[in-house]
């Protein structure tokens, strides 16, 4: 599936959450700790040379070095603005050697030599990941590793529903079936997480802080926004609140 993503737009969503996105970001925080927990099964060699893809502020990447004997780690994301953000947050380790690498990673050159790719939530923001995936069975060496997560199908269901704008995710099979040529699969699990909020703009501000919103645009005026909590609000509020789903899936595979 080749997605007709606005680039810049993304960018510009997830430079204006800079400083928001940590404390928003609850779901990626949780996939960051599960794609950890599945590369325990992965050996010690598997850490020498890291590429992240989409590493944000850096949350994933710190706890992936304090959590593994990470030697060297090119960190990677579309907005050049997260690298100070990430030199201060990896300031005080003295294990791993960080290498910036930033730009658009359907569009830049992969380091050589990795033994492992690993990225959290971020694929689900490539416009063509067939490409990706097929690119990286090209260049990841025999016996390297790839652990990623990603938002898929039924994710923000309830915005869907409302707005009848529909967000394009991979579907699970079809993304199973890309991988197979190249990849040997090792874990996989799928995920439904659920967020509730007292109400609507609320939801509409953790959407905003977290970036998300850069994978569609929609033109709100105070009517249609009106319109839009009041809907919300009558089709899926509960005794908890009023719910945001994520639907997710973490892999963690070999190359063949």
């Amino acid at each position: 599936m080749v997605l007709n993503l606005n680039k810049n737009r993304i960018a510009r969503c997830f430079r204006r959450s800079m400083h928001t996105y940590d404390g928003a970001a609850t779901v990626q925080n949780w996939l960051g700790d599960r794609l950890l927990q599945a590369l325990d099964q992965a050996p010690n060699a598997a850490f020498d040379s890291v590429l992240e893809i989409g590493c944000c502020t850096g949350t994933l990447t710190a706890k992936l070095c304090a959590a593994k004997r990470v030697r060297k780690i090119y960190c990677n994301d579309l907005v050049p603005e997260f690298e100070a953000l990430l030199q201060t947050r990896l300031s005080s380790e003295k294990t791993a050697q960080f290498i910036p690498w930033f730009g658009d990673i359907e569009k830049i050159a992969l380091p050589s030599g990795l033994s492992l790719v690993i990225s959290g939530a971020t694929f689900q923001w490539l416009s063509d990941l067939p490409a990706f995936i097929k690119r990286l069975g090209t260049e990841l060496d025999t016996g390297s590793w790839l652990a990623f997560s990603l938002f898929t199908p039924g994710t923000l269901m309830e915005f869907s529903t409302v707005t009848n704008v529909e967000l394009d995710y991979v579907a699970e099979d079809e993304l199973k079936t890309l991988l197979k040529p190249d990849f040997e699969l090792m874990q996989y699990h799928s995920f439904c997480d659920t967020l509730f909020f007292p109400t609507v703009r609320e939801i509409l501000s953790h959407i905003r802080d977290t970036g998300v919103g850069g994978v569609s645009e929609y033109k709100w005026n105070k009517k249609s926004l009106k319109s839009f909590e009041n809907q919300y609000t009558e089709q899926f509020a509960t005794q908890k609140g009023i719910p945001v789903s994520y639907s997710s899936s973490c892999y963690l595979l070999k190359r063949r």
